[in-house]
């Protein structure tokens, strides 16, 4: 503030003094043009008798406004050129921490996964994607991925995927590649879009090798002779269930279209029909995946692994059977008998001379706890800002778009900038500015309490919080809430290692059905700079 009240200053008294010149020199010229005395009695006639010589006075004044104002002007320049400065700076730092996160990930997984730039070019790739495909990173990096490991018949196949992602989905599919040697190998193919700071940087991908599930699933369906061996030594979960008990349930309802729509309504039906379902036999597998003592224990337990995820899957096989399906897959969600929750890949088949009956299903599982928990952390990092936790603004953005077509107006936007985190990092560092941060990302993180309720760090010591279906303008207590978090967490007297105090500026926008959100968050962004500039006035 002292930097730009000397700034103005020295601006005004130069426009001052140039502006005396012309009234100096105007003077001086009447007197040698009239031959008159100097003295203060000529002085004032001459002013005050000449209309033009009055307009000529007024000049260092208006010098020294003009030159005020370019003083006004060149210090917000000043600052504007600062602040933008700091949020490249903490915007780099983001990124960086991010790029860490990333780099410790793919080398603690057991998945072979490999980094790609946004033309499909290899960035890096960890130790499992050497093992699985034969290439060293160093002799790979640069290459188009898909030249390196997709077949010739399957690269369309591999350029669809990698464009799918690109376009920022999240694909799962099952397939070959081939390795350095020639041959191929069956794999899980998952493509997972990756932003760092708010940027797509490119795209990720892990492979499975799944090459031991598809020589058993094919062994299974080549030979009925082989398959009690195959059941009980396979390494994936198999069961044998009777499905006629749940097929004369929903028989006795009438048609395909009612039954279809009984099952899509009613979830009572649903649970009998899984009453109904017999389990005949699991391998030892099974057993071990879900932490059983024996196969009579586990088939005894059966309701304890289900979890309310569990109906639905269910609703789901049964309608793909009443539709005539004879395989069916799905991720489900369960639980093991000692509580541990599990993912798996399920994949039910109904052998041909059982297709009128259900007598005989076969199910398949496999394990897919630990790739789905890598996916859900590459996702974490894509859309949470790796300092405070909350959202970045590549989910703000996304949020923005989907509430755009919602029915959740009016919808409150609420803009929020920590005061001060310049004057925090020059004179107690950047590890303060950090924990500041980190403080005002705590305090607002607390202080919404419902699970609709997004709140972002969409810039350096910026925040934003967006509530659907909420008018602040007529709760304004909501606001005052979150105003009052602020106070008591100054307040606090936990040594809980955050940075206090802290100060927070707000400003909030509500945007009413067909209104604009990106107009509001404009609103609330002005209102909030407002505010900060009225407590900045209040101080100086």
């Amino acid at each position: 503030m002292q930097s730009k009240s000397k700034r103005i200053l020295s601006y005004a008294i130069f426009g001052f003094i140039l502006g005396l010149f012309f009234p100096v020199v105007a003077t001086i010229g009447e007197i040698i043009q009239f031959g008159v005395e100097f003295s203060w009695a000529t002085i004032q006639g001459l002013h005050l008798g000449q209309p033009l010589m009055l307009i000529i006075d007024v000049a260092p004044i208006v010098f020294a406004a003009s030159f005020a104002l370019i003083g006004i002007q060149a210090a917000r320049f000043h600052e504007t050129s600062q602040l933008l400065d700091n949020q490249i700076q903490e915007q780099q730092k983001q990124a960086q921490n991010e790029q860490y996160f990333l780099e410790a990930l793919m080398a603690s997984t057991s998945f072979a996964i490999v980094r790609l730039d946004t033309r499909h070019h290899i960035i890096n790739c960890n130790q499992a994607f050497e093992d699985l495909f034969g290439y060293s990173c160093e002799e790979i990096i640069g290459e188009h991925l898909d030249d390196m490991i997709a077949a010739d018949e399957l690269y369309s196949e591999a350029s669809a995927i990698s464009d799918s992602v690109s376009d920022g989905n999240l694909v799962r599919k099952i397939s070959q590649r081939k390795r350095k040697d020639g041959s191929l190998v069956d794999v899980e193919i998952v493509g997972v879009p990756v932003t760092v700071g708010g940027e797509k940087i490119g795209i990720m991908g892990l492979y499975h090798d799944i090459s031991q599930r598809v020589l058993a699933e094919k062994s299974l369906q080549e030979s009925e002779s082989r398959f009690r061996s195959l059941f009980d030594e396979s390494p994936i979960s198999l069961w044998e269930e009777d499905f006629s008990g749940a097929k004369k349930i929903l028989e006795a309802l009438g048609s395909k279209e009612e039954i279809i729509t009984r099952l899509s309504q009613d979830y009572e039906l649903v649970n009998q029909c899984l009453e109904a379902v017999k389990v005949l036999d699991i391998n030892q597998a099974t057993v071990e995946l879900y932490n059983a003592k024996s196969k009579a224990d586990l088939i005894q337990s059966l309701s304890q692994v289900l979890v309310i995820e569990s109906l639905e899957e269910f609703r789901q096989e049964l309608i793909a059977l009443v539709n005539g399906a004879t395989s069916y897959e799905c991720e489900i969600y369960q639980k093991k008998l000692t509580g541990e929750l599990i993912y798996g890949w399920l994949r039910l088949s109904v052998p041909a001379e059982y297709e009128d009956t259900w007598e005989r299903v076969q199910i398949s599982i496999v394990d897919i706890t630990e790739r789905k928990e890598a996916e859900e952390k590459l996702r974490f990092i894509s859309f949470h800002d790796a300092l405070t936790g909350l959202y970045n603004r590549a989910y703000f953005e996304e949020e923005v778009e989907r509430l755009s077509g919602s029915r959740k107006y009016p919808i409150s936007i609420i803009t929020c900038d920590l005061d001060g985190l310049k004057q925090i990092n020059d004179q107690q560092g950047h590890d303060a500015g950090d924990r500041a941060i980190q403080s005002a990302a705590k305090v607002l993180g607390y202080h919404t309490f419902r699970k609709e309720d997004m709140v972002a760090r969409i810039g350096g010591d910026e925040f934003i919080i967006i509530l659907p279906a909420v008018d602040l303008d007529q709760t304004p207590k909501i606001m005052k809430r979150i105003v009052g978090g602020v106070e008591q967490f100054n307040n606090s007297q936990i040594d809980d290692g955050m940075f206090r105090p802290i100060s927070l500026s707000f400003g909030h926008a509500v945007v009413y059905e067909n209104g604009s959100l990106e107009e509001g968050y404009k609103t609330a962004d002005t209102a909030m700079y407002k505010n900060k500039t009225e407590k900045k006035q209040s101080r100086a």
